[in-house]
């Protein structure tokens, strides 16, 4: 099977990297197009795919194409294009339904949220297909990504909040961390900050495979480390008091950042 990849953005680039380093397809049967071709050049001198001319080409030849542009591009670069029925459209672009994008193209199309932490060939992606969607064109979908990653899939009506749990969280959890760490030189001055980031990030990794090896819920791993009347313990009931309603904000923030973006969608639609 030969793939596309449309747009070198970070998605774009994490889709590259992981299916290349995973091996699930080589390397001469991806396709890649970029509106600026050094950036497709430079990837393309440790990588090895292939550079189309322009985003018809790609369509032309794959199978499968990612689109990995913003997404207000998907619309306008589908409707200058003439893709095959034969050819499954998928989008990674938030904001964008699977009913958006059977206006434009009427052969099987599907919606994935990535993250970036596929390119360690971990991490969840979220997928949705349409009804038009064979299982064959499923299958090959979620080969691909069961190689650099778990693959979710969900509806549309889940996967927005899935996103910030998948998708976004890598940074969400970077930024966590950050002032985790922050706060520690707060107090001892004394302690290098690079330090202190290292002994979270070392922390974090331990964590989370600690929690994947020995299939513990986060309540039983509380249990371990939580002595009671201990300094965990205590600690949890601190942040109980201000993270539940942050994180409430935040998916708050993102239900209405979503909800302008398919205005905007829908706008493009109706034009």
């Amino acid at each position: 099977m030969r793939i596309g990849i449309i747009g070198l953005g970070s998605m774009g680039q994490m889709l590259v990297k992981s299916l290349c380093k995973s091996g699930v397809i080589q390397p001469e049967h991806i396709t890649v197009f970029n509106r600026t071709r050094e950036k497709a050049e430079h990837l393309q001198a440790s990588h090895g795919f292939l550079i189309a001319e322009s985003a018809q080409e790609v369509c032309d030849q794959a199978k499968l194409v990612f689109l990995c542009t913003k997404p207000l591009d998907i619309l306008p670069i589908l409707h200058a294009l003439s893709i095959p029925e034969s050819v499954h459209i998928v989008s990674v672009a938030a904001g964008v339904s699977i009913d958006d994008l059977e206006t434009v193209h009427a052969g099987a199309v599907s919606k994935v949220i990535p993250t970036v932490t596929s390119q360690e060939l971990h991490g969840v992606s979220l997928f949705t297909c349409s009804s038009r969607t064979s299982v064959e064109d499923r299958n090959e979908l979620l080969t691909l990504l069961s190689s650099i990653s778990q693959s979710q899939e969900v509806s549309e009506v889940e996967i927005e909040t899935a996103t910030i749990l998948t998708s976004s969280a890598p940074g969400l959890i970077a930024g966590i961390l950050d002032s985790f760490a922050q706060a520690a030189v707060r107090k001892t001055p004394e302690l290098d900050l690079d330090t202190a980031r290292s002994m979270l990030v070392e922390t974090m990794l331990g964590t989370a495979l600690l929690l994947k090896n020995e299939q513990l819920s986060f309540d039983q791993l509380i249990e371990r480390v939580a002595t009671k009347g201990g300094i965990t313990e205590e600690g949890l009931r601190v942040l109980d008091k201000t993270l539940p309603s942050g994180f409430d904000e935040l998916f708050a923030m993102t239900e209405s950042k979503h909800a302008a973006l398919k205005i905007l969608v829908q706008q493009q639609i109706k034009a």
